[in-house]
């Protein structure tokens, strides 16, 4: 039978995939956590002259990148895992896919800063105030509600940058007042989370895992196919 998407469902099937592989995620995340923690480590420490630091930032920025993809590949091989086996290589994400990411994270962030600096320009004061709030909240409303949707087009369907844009946006059209509604508590979970490290760790992979289950869910609400469990949970 079809089904439309559901917060309720999407939050029961992402725990349910928790519990079931919650070895493998945290093992994942550990890992994740501590190369990150060097590498930053490494970044800021080490690495002190301007040439080598700025080198190192473009490396870790990289490198987040790449792990991220991984984490969020490695989730919808889990999602799958009862239609078939993977091995490790096919949780790595292909050289396309980071370079799709990363295009998107650059040309939006430096779009963002350009209309900053273009808005720092104009004249009227409560103009300035009144634009600079309207841009600052469209691009963090993009990359916390959106971008995580074009993420997941760019990893399961292989999307290009701006391909995936266009994606987001005509899969959440139809829903998007349920996905708002996952959206604030994912947002309440978060900042919850946010006091302890630990809760950071746990936390924000089970977030990851949401939003990745949330995207297939609402693949399924846009077609006539069944919502089988086995493709979900």
């Amino acid at each position: 039978m079809y089904h439309e998407f559901s917060v309720v469902e999407t939050l029961k099937g992402s725990w349910s995939l928790l519990k079931k592989n919650f070895v493998i995620i945290l093992v994942f995340s550990i890992i994740s956590f501590l190369i990150v923690f060097v590498l930053g480590f490494a970044t800021y420490n080490i690495f002190t002259d301007d040439v080598l630091a700025s080198i190192s930032v473009i490396f870790l920025l990289i490198c987040i990148s790449f792990i991220f993809l991984a984490f969020n590949r490695l989730i919808f091989r889990l999602l799958d895992k009862g239609l078939y086996e993977f091995e490790f290589r096919d949780v790595l994400p292909s050289i396309k896919m980071l370079l799709s990411y990363l295009t998107l994270l650059i040309i939006v962030s430096a779009l963002s800063v350009f209309l900053t600096h273009l808005i720092e320009n104009v004249d009227n004061e409560l103009a300035q105030t009144v634009l600079g709030i309207l841009v600052g909240l469209f691009f963090q409303f993009f990359f916390i509600f959106y971008f995580p949707v074009c993420t997941c087009f760019i990893v399961d369907d292989s999307s290009g940058p701006f391909e995936s844009v266009g994606q987001s946006f005509s899969l959440i059209k139809g829903n998007f007042l349920r996905y708002f509604i996952l959206f604030v508590l994912i947002e309440i979970l978060l900042f919850v989370s946010s006091i302890t490290v630990i809760g950071v760790l746990l936390v924000v992979p089970f977030v990851d895992i949401v939003l990745v289950v949330a995207y297939r869910k609402l693949i399924y609400s846009h077609q006539d196919v069944d919502d089988d469990v086995s493709e979900t949970v």
